[in-house]
């Protein structure tokens, strides 16, 4: 009898725990909170400017720490929420002004601008709560990775 009661308590435990970090899951953090949840160390910078007229789309990579390191910088300033599934549109096919950080270790983190939404390593959505993107900042910051 014992040992089903500290069962059954253990249970309840655990359920309360797994409960907790749900709804922890998907509060509000700050950008930092993701980058740390990667734990990896971003290398290049892809930029994806979309379709025009029917041109094919442009993309330019770059492996310049200190444009990585200006953008991360830049994105510690905004709040994200972590998406639900229900909120995720399975069938969106972004084509859109895009960057993606990419690791050595094949982690990524997309940012699509116009959306205000990050992609982290095609799995995990989450939306920038106290956006938009400052888009003048960003489109100085294409500017000078472009030339």
């Amino acid at each position: 009898m014992k040992m089903r009661a500290f069962l059954l308590i253990a249970l309840i435990i655990g359920g309360m725990y797994a409960m907790i970090e749900t709804i922890n899951d998907f509060k509000e953090k700050s950008f930092t909170e993701i980058i740390e949840t990667v734990d990896t160390e971003f290398a290049s910078l892809t930029f994806t400017k979309p379709t025009m007229h029917g041109s094919p789309a442009e993309t330019w990579s770059i492996d310049d720490e200190n444009k990585v390191d200006e953008l991360l910088q830049f994105l510690q300033n905004y709040h994200v929420k972590k998406l639900k599934p229900e909120e995720i549109n399975p069938d969106d096919n972004i084509d859109e002004f895009s960057i993606s950080l990419k690791g050595a270790d094949g982690n990524s983190i997309t940012i699509i601008i116009a959306e205000n939404l990050i992609i982290q390593n095609s799995l995990l959505y989450y939306e920038i709560v106290d956006g938009p993107l400052d888009v003048d900042w960003i489109v100085r910051f294409f500017v000078s990775t472009k030339f």
